[in-house]
């Protein structure tokens, strides 16, 4: 039979693995690939409200609602192998936009995360 200190115990270790996962990020944002190029064409993936309010001067914005791989590379003058970095709120949509064009065959796209994390691995803080 568990006793009540052993309860607590048991109950103390769930809590330290669940707060430890918690702060965690995605392995897309963490490490070597967080550096990037100068070159690196950075896109926020925000709505055109959320990108009004706040911006980070010279990033194109792209809604991730309207995103056309096939324009939006045209447009750019893109290669397969540009190096792309998305973001928007929270790194969700950056994700959703990643996956995209990676389906159409870019090689060097990554999810920055938000538009704090995009700022900060920019040291635009």
């Amino acid at each position: 039979m568990m006793t009540l200190t052993n309860l607590s115990r048991v109950f103390l270790l769930f809590c330290c693995v669940a707060l430890a996962s918690c702060s965690t990020m995605p392995s897309d944002r963490t490490g070597p690939e967080n550096a990037f190029s100068a070159d690196a064409i950075w896109i926020d993936v925000r709505t055109v409200e959320e990108y009004s309010n706040d911006h980070i001067e010279g990033d194109l914005n792209a809604p991730i609602q309207s995103l056309d791989v096939a324009t939006l590379a045209s447009q750019l003058g893109l290669e397969r192998d540009s190096e792309i970095r998305f973001y928007c709120a929270s790194g969700g949509r950056a994700g959703r936009a990643q996956a995209m064009f990676e389906e159409a065959g870019f090689t060097n796209v990554s999810n920055a995360g938000g538009i704090e994390d995009a700022r900060e691995q920019r040291q635009l803080k």
